[in-house]
């Protein structure tokens, strides 16, 4: 046989050994085959950069006819959400410092006056520039908005032969402020972001591979046999990446603030309590997959298909969560990311507090409880 044959055959067997081997590994052929359909059905929907539903609380000061047209044409446009407000004026901030809304549009006394006399009328925006991709094209929508208004009011104050008349015509003119974030700069809306993703995929990921690397290695069982009870046992594994999620965090804070020039308008100390939260969560993710794989090689591919890219991309590190279909964004609701990616921009850059971010911080201790409670259990079993 010449060399060349008998290259061929090696490769042969070889490749016939492998996809054996994958048919045999259940869990494996699943990851390989049905994780990237389920993800291209899934994301497929939710990667797109459109902003929609954008949520528009209005203080109409007018309360006239104009300022009423001009609300019900704001929230005929397809992209806008309008609601009245009424609570006093210093709550605007507190509207979208909650995140209860992105927009704030302010219609001043005598705009209806003004728009009738064919004068110009100028309403105010107060925009959330903590996304500032969010910031961007609702501000632009609403402009839209309002140009296209403008121009209606403009066509009915001309005489049918299409002639202006002697009155000057009527104008709309928005004056938009935005807030946290002047400049519109994407660093200062990714960075904290991206610590809180490398923070997710770091305590994750070396979490479930280290206790597997155990059980490939036989050290586990040889903890096992020892007189530690196995909640001892868990909490002794899992104390060491607790400290090193919180040294990240302490290593990263000086990069974004000295480097990124990100500000922290917020409690230093708040940060470091809803990061603990975060890494229950993460912790008992890592714990969760150990006790599902058997190797180093599923640890990884079953956190890197079921966990790192659905939840990065559904969490809003990306694409808004609000333009998602219905389903995806109940599924959403279970991404502790999600929530701790609005703690992390809301400390930084709106200088929230606990006052504003209870719900995310109860979502972050019922979800990590759940799952570090449920890894917890079913790591006792195994070691039964």
């Amino acid at each position: 046989m010449n060399p060349w044959s008998a290259s061929r055959q090696r490769i042969r067997c070889l490749l016939i050994k492998e996809l054996i081997q994958i048919r045999r590994d259940r869990r494996l052929f699943g990851i390989l085959l049905l994780a990237p359909l389920l993800q291209l059905l899934v994301l497929g929907y939710a990667a797109t950069t459109d902003v929609k539903h954008i949520a528009v609380a209005v203080r109409d000061n007018d309360h006239t006819y104009y300022s009423r047209e001009y609300i019900r044409a704001l929230g005929s446009s397809g992209y806008l959400q309008t609601r009245l407000i009424t609570q006093p004026d210093p709550e605007d901030q507190s509207l979208l410092v909650a995140g209860r809304a992105g927009l704030v549009l302010v219609i001043p006394r005598g705009f209806g006056q003004c728009l009738a006399a064919g004068k110009p009328a100028s309403v105010q925006v107060l925009v959330d520039g903590a996304d500032s991709n969010f910031a961007v094209q609702g501000l632009n929508y609403l402009q839209k908005a309002t140009r296209l208004h403008s121009a209606l009011l403009t066509r009915l104050a001309t005489n049918p032969a299409g002639r202006r008349g002697t009155a000057p015509l009527p104008a709309l003119i928005v004056e938009s402020r935005v807030w946290f974030n002047p400049d519109l700069s994407s660093p200062l809306y990714m960075v904290p972001a991206v610590m809180g993703v490398l923070l997710l995929v770091t305590t994750m990921l070396v979490t479930s591979m280290a206790l597997v690397k155990e059980r490939e290695e036989g050290t586990l069982e040889q903890l096992i046999v020892t007189p530690l009870r196995p909640i001892e046992l868990i909490t002794g594994k899992l104390l060491p990446f607790v400290v090193i999620g919180f040294a990240e965090i302490t290593l990263a804070l000086p990069v974004v603030l000295l480097v990124f020039h990100v500000p922290l308008k917020g409690s230093i100390i708040l940060f470091y309590f809803f990061s603990g939260l975060f890494l229950m969560n993460t912790l008992g993710l890592g714990l969760f997959i150990s006790t599902l794989v058997k190797t180093q090689q599923q640890a990884m591919l079953v956190a890197a298909f079921f966990v790192m890219m659905p939840f990065i991309l559904l969490s809003g590190f990306i694409f808004p969560v609000e333009n998602m279909p219905p389903a995806i964004r109940a599924a959403a609701q279970f991404i502790p990311l999600k929530y701790y990616l609005t703690i992390v921009r809301g400390i930084f850059l709106k200088g929230a507090g606990l006052l504003e971010l209870w719900p995310q911080a109860l979502a972050l201790l019922l979800w990590g409880a759940a799952i570090l409670g449920l890894a917890v259990m079913k790591f006792h079993k195994k070691l039964d």
